[in-house]
């Protein structure tokens, strides 16, 4: 026995290591695969928790909306226009909540009176589960939930209702809030992780109705069957579950978790599920356990054939310097000893292709490189080798020199001492030279980049989810928000509520499809101020083309609205009166020959000409010509309605457009007012008191003329007809010979 034990000891003795070894790998493997599901299954919970918070946050705000409508309904039903204020709340609350699609007052006959939709109204859906089920249950204090059912899209979605009660307690009807599913997806889309997760809302009786893709084949599914991971979880009791399920033969990990508030007192739970494919949980645990199997396989090969073949042992140290030397390669690290006695450099074939040097041409001390330092880097590195040598601390150093083909590197040694004998002195340095250039260059570019970042265009740096994860100081000096503030929100504190939401969308797109957009905008400051924008955005993406960051930058257009706002006044309106002038005029009358042709309606044109205004500017001089021709623009907007036009196209000469009337009569009597209040004297701000009359014509639509230019001809034409007949009178166009007013004194 001792014998066979001396003969074979080796090979017991492997044995016995390799057989611990594969005990070992065992349990490692057992241990790793255990804390993999544990750790997925921590992050589906987590991601479950994730929805969890969100719907019920979601759920709460809805319930409190029925709620409060249930409250305010008896009050809109008692006022004469409380349906016009109902249906404005409606549409209030329905945008401000974008997981909610419909929002609906039922009456007891299962008929929508007031919803967000108009074309909901009116509609019999007495026969829906959400109209039903609190008919027969009529508690106020239950928050129903229907069971799904497919909508006109084709999409599932769930009914979320409260009961409404009349006075006597009897049942009323009820208010709905119908889901957005496809608001839920973008929720569930939102917290998966990798391709093989899905992410599903179920409801309490069993049927998946909001999945995280279209293509996600258990949309529509009923899960109620015996045996399934939704009745297990149910029946529980639990409000979280990890289960394992079978899906088409392939093995899920699945975390089911129940939300059911007790305070919204919902009478059915809804069932938050999330999963993964076993496999591709454990696919890094199986090639793991095939490597380490293949490795321990190799390990097994290895030790034996090492056992019966010793003398390969040589050729293994050497391909073992050879990887060393391959990897010292690779990184671009030289390996050089520097002898302190002969002050010999050697250098391995890496030192030479740092330097630039050829080694055939270099002397024997292999100090050439010497020659290449900057002035002053040579006395640098003496003296940190005199240093070295008397501390015997690791040396550092980082030098400059240019290369032989003019190239200006940045160099790093990292030095040690080495002795011969232990315990003896110091015979030479063993040390690697880096090159740091590339480093170097791109620490200049940050140094430039940080600077530009503060520059005096407001800048904002957001990641991928469009928080804000960094703002310059002209940001602050813009809009008013310090880093503290913005840093952690989105870009929609700075949200003005003056552009709708197809205005964002349109941007948004924009970005998604040229990685850029710039336009216009009008933001809102910390202090409430609302001003306008110049905004540019740019995509950042990585080198597989997905976006990591936005940059956005803003530049104040305040002084130029302005002048653009001037600029359109002078155009467009007197500079005297502010009245519009000609060219407005003449638009206005276009567009109101357009409505009261579609509308079938009259519109009226007046032309006033001042009587003898040449003697005013005679008299007391142009400057109260001017103050006169105020005066007059004035009085001339108090006579008409906000909807009329009163312009000025000649100097002393005025037209008003009535846009909309019933009879002639109606333009005659505006035509009188003006007549008359233009008889009453004018008081001015040096004490002049000045009377003067007007000559006015009127021609109206479509009885003297159907387009722009034949009105505007009549008009004038009546007009010239008062100032014939003996001015201070009003004349309706009729014929060259005919007027319907007698002079007005």
């Amino acid at each position: 026995m001792k014998r066979f034990f001396m003969r074979w000891r080796h090979w017991l003795l492997l044995g016995a290591c390799l057989a611990a070894l594969a005990a070992y790998i065992a349990f490692t493997l057992g241990r790793e695969y255990r804390g993999i599901a544990a750790l997925e299954t921590e992050r589906l919970s987590a991601q479950s928790k994730v929805v969890e918070d969100n719907l019920r946050r979601q759920l709460d705000t809805i319930n409190l909306t029925l709620e409060w409508i249930v409250v305010e309904l008896p009050r809109w039903q008692g006022r004469r226009d409380g349906r016009g204020e109902g249906l404005q709340h409606l549409q209030s609350l329905s945008t401000g909540m974008s997981s909610v699609r419909t929002l609906a007052v039922v009456d007891a006959q299962g008929v929508i009176r007031l919803s967000n939709r108009e074309d909901m109204i009116g509609r019999n859906f007495a026969q829906r589960d959400y109209f039903l089920s609190p008919l027969r249950s009529l508690d106020a204090k239950t928050l129903y939930v229907s069971v799904p059912f497919n909508t006109v899209l084709g999409t599932y979605t769930i009914a979320l209702t409260r009961v409404v009660l009349d006075g006597q307690g009897q049942f009323a009807g009820v208010v709905s809030a119908i889901l957005d599913p496809l608001d839920m997806r973008i929720l569930l889309n939102s917290v998966r992780y990798a391709d093989d997760m899905r992410v599903m809302l179920v409801h309490g009786d069993g049927k998946v109705f909001v999945v995280d893709s279209e293509l996600n084949p258990v949309l529509g599914k009923d899960l109620s069957q015996p045996g399934s991971v939704l009745r297990r979880h149910l029946a529980s009791g639990r409000p979280i579950s990890d289960l394992k399920e079978a899906d088409g033969g392939a093995e899920r990990l699945a975390v089911l978790r129940t939300l059911q508030p007790a305070a919204l007192a919902m009478d059915k739970p809804l069932v938050i599920g999330v999963s993964r494919q076993s496999e591709a949980v454990f696919a890094q645990w199986r090639r793991d356990l095939q490597n380490q199997t293949l490795t321990y396989l190799g390990l097994l090969l290895f030790t034996g054939t090492g056992l019966l073949f010793y003398r390969r042992q040589s050729a293994r140290q050497r391909a073992s310097r050879n990887r060393l030397k391959l990897a010292t390669e690779a990184t671009g690290v030289g390996i050089w000893e520097f002898e302190l006695a002969t002050r010999h450099y050697h250098f391995d074939p890496v030192m030479f292709q740092l330097f630039g040097l050829d080694p055939k041409l270099a002397n024997a001390r292999h100090d050439d490189w010497h020659q290449l330092l900057l002035p002053g880097e040579l006395e640098r590195i003496k003296d940190g080798t005199r240093a070295v040598i008397r501390s015997g601390e690791p040396f550092e150093l980082t030098f400059q020199l240019r290369r032989p083909d003019g190239g200006l590197r940045y160099m790093h040694n990292r030095a040690v001492l080495q002795s011969d004998h232990l315990g003896g002195a110091p015979t030479r340095l063993i040390g690697t030279t880096q090159d740091l250039t590339e480093r170097k260059l791109l620490e200049a570019d940050l140094r430039v980049a940080a600077t530009a970042f503060d520059c005096q265009e407001s800048i904002v740096v957001t990641d991928a989810k469009q928080q804000i994860l960094r703002v310059n100081r002209a940001f602050t000096a813009l809009f008013g928000y310090t880093p503290q503030d913005a840093v952690g929100a989105t870009p929609r504190i700075l949200k003005s509520g003056r552009l709708e939401p197809a205005f964002y969308a349109a941007m948004w797109t924009g970005i998604e499809r040229d990685g850029a957009w710039h336009g216009e905008i009008w933001n809102r400051c910390k202090n409430g101020v609302v001003l306008p924008v110049s905004l540019s955005i740019t995509a950042v993406c990585d080198d597989e083309g997905r976006v990591t960051h936005y940059v956005a930058t803003h530049t104040d257009i305040t002084l130029r609205k302005v002048a653009e706002e001037e600029i359109k006044q002078l155009a467009f309106h007197d500079p005297l009166t502010h009245l519009p002038n000609r060219r407005l005029l003449d638009d206005r009358l276009r567009q109101a020959l357009v409505q009261a042709k579609r509308d079938h309606k009259r519109l009226a044109l007046l032309f006033i000409d001042l009587d003898k205004f040449k003697p005013v500017n005679d008299d007391f001089g142009h400057q109260t010509g001017d103050e006169l021709l105020e005066a007059v623009a004035r009085r001339l907007q108090t006579c008409v309605r906000e909807s009329d036009t009163v312009a000025r196209v000649g100097g002393d000469e005025f037209v008003v457009l009535l846009p909309i009337f019933e009879m002639p009569q109606d333009a005659l009597a505006v035509a009188e007012k003006i007549h008359l209040t233009l008889l009453q004297p004018f008081t001015l701000s040096r004490g002049q008191t000045i009377r003067i009359s007007s000559s006015g014509g009127v021609a109206i639509y479509p009885e003297h003329g159907s387009d722009a230019n034949e009105l505007t001809k009549h008009a004038d034409a009546a007009m010239y007809q008062a100032k014939a007949a003996g001015r201070d009178r009003v004349v309706l166009f009729q014929n060259v010979n005919e007027s319907l007013m007698e002079p007005t004194l």
